[in-house]
């Protein structure tokens, strides 16, 4: 392993997170705040990081998998730790563990919050805040490879960070087109967002919104979240770009340059049959337990956009859904495991593995009706070979395991099986709320430092799909 080549390497992504302070430190004297100081120092101390890529510029960045791994896990942990600097000095979140705590939650765009009262924040603050969530929702990494030469085609970088599923297919060859492009998506959809919820909502919430909604964040400008504006405008646009970012910007790049292919992918079919049969079954769970009291229309309305929120990863509320029916908070856990397809800025598990785990389970069953049979798992009219089977069933039962263990955790720290559950769920899964004591219009600020700690960690193995975080906890990754 070459120290130099992952010092330079972070020292470049250091650079990207200063320029990513100036538009909060910008907004700081627009708004006529009284303290800049929260800005300008981290931009300060990035920016002479981030001279060392300029001092020691290697000819042949030749970048092995031990060093693009350490380099993508290091690159979130110091983003989130420079990043968590503009709440310590303001004063907003005094603490080391609840800045670094809300800053990860942003970059990885989990959405779960410390603060009590956002609505008091600056703006500032609130800016910097949803811009973790833009930052991180499509990579930090995958932006320093779109921007910088020297990073580019370094396929086990990109690989590191990017969601990508084992049989997608690839805009270009070249990886540096590849993150280029999802780039360029990803920006065009955010303008587009911002442009129809600004008549409505003016150019700060609409701007901070749409950061969160495209990167799957769901941090709002707003204690009560969506429910703030009371629009169903407002509902159906972040509802259509949490579709949106929860699909496959392959499939976006695709459909840009005149190709659909939304409804011929597997994965999407599914993506889109989960969300409408768990809406149907919540509006009808809703009207049912409301004795008719509530109209057809009205449990519809409020169904679809908490299914949405919670398959997307996102985390907005119109609803607070913890204390809807059982029936209906149980299909909203179960979405939480569940997440969009792959090469989007959903979290959890995606549905790309658990359809092939379905299939997999399927064919099983066959075998042992019919022992003689020979059958295979297709997907996307790709077959899936048996070594994406083993990897998809060892990354789900991980999942899992990390789930059990973290909420196992979380109750021997006095809190309560909901509480431990859902928030080890909603921080893997970068879902962002949960139930009980952590429900949609809650925080996550009663979590003793320990917790806080677990959760963090959490979510920055679900942002990076565990393998990526997990492999550092390897005796061998050290040794050779």
């Amino acid at each position: 392993m070459n120290p130099r080549f992952v010092l330079y390497s972070l020292s470049r992504i250091m650079g990207i997170l200063a320029i990513g302070m100036i538009p909060p430190l910008v907004l700081s004297y627009y708004f006529h705040e009284t303290d800049h100081a929260q800005f300008l120092i981290p931009i300060l101390l990035l920016g002479i990081i981030s001279l060392y890529s300029f001092i020691y510029n290697p000819s042949n960045l030749d970048l092995t998998i031990k060093e693009s791994i350490l380099i993508v896990v290091s690159a979130w942990i110091f983003a989130s730790l420079f990043g968590a600097l503009p709440f310590i000095l303001s004063h907003v979140l005094p603490s080391l563990t609840d800045a670094f705590f809300e800053t990860i939650s942003g970059f990885t765009a989990t959405g779960s919050t410390v603060l009590p009262d956002i609505d008091s924040l600056p703006g500032s603050i609130l800016f910097w805040r949803s811009e973790t969530h833009w930052l991180g929702g499509m990579g930090i990494v995958v932006l320093a490879i779109a921007i910088f030469p020297s990073l580019r085609n370094k396929n086990a970088l990109f690989s590191s960070e990017a969601p990508i599923s084992i049989n997608e297919d690839r805009i270009y060859p070249r990886i540096a087109s590849v993150a280029l492009s999802y780039w360029k998506v990803y920006i065009f959809f955010t303008v587009v967002e911002i442009i129809l919820l600004m008549p409505v909502m003016g150019w700060f919430d609409a701007v901070t919104q749409s950061f969160a909604t495209i990167a799957g964040g769901g941090f709002s400008t707003h204690n009560a979240s969506i429910a703030y504006f009371n629009s169903r405008y407002v509902e159906l646009i972040v509802m259509i770009f949490m579709i949106i970012g929860a699909t496959s910007f392959v499939l976006h790049y695709q459909a840009l340059h005149g190709s659909w292919h939304y409804f011929s992918n597997t994965s999407m079919r599914l993506f889109l049959t989960t969300i409408l049969s768990a809406t149907v079954l919540i509006t009808l769970n809703l009207y049912l337990y409301s004795y008719h009291e509530m109209t057809l229309l009205s449990a519809f309305r409020k169904a679809l956009f908490q299914v949405v929120s919670v398959i997307t990863t996102t985390g907005f509320a119109t609803e607070n859904f913890k204390y809807w029916p059982p029936f209906s908070v149980l299909v909203l856990i179960i979405l939480m495991f569940v997440g969009g397809t792959s090469a989007s800025t959903s979290g959890s598990i995606k549905v790309w593995r658990l359809d092939i785990m379905i299939k997999n389970f399927r064919r099983l069953y066959h075998r042992i009706l019919h022992p003689k049979i020979i059958e295979h798992v297709w997907s996307n009219e790709k077959l899936i070979t048996q070594d994406t089977q083993l990897k998809v069933q060892g990354f789900i039962a991980s999942y899992l395991l990390i789930f059990l263990i973290s909420g196992f955790v979380l109750v021997l720290l006095g809190n309560s099986l909901g509480t431990s559950f859902s928030a080890a769920a909603a921080t893997l899964g970068n879902v962002g709320p949960g139930i009980d004591q952590v429900g949609p219009f809650d925080n996550f600020l009663h979590f003793s430092v320990p917790a806080k700690w677990i959760l963090s960690l959490d979510m920055l193995f679900g942002r990076l799909e565990i393998w990526t975080v997990f492999t550092l906890f390897l005796p061998d990754f050290w040794v050779g």
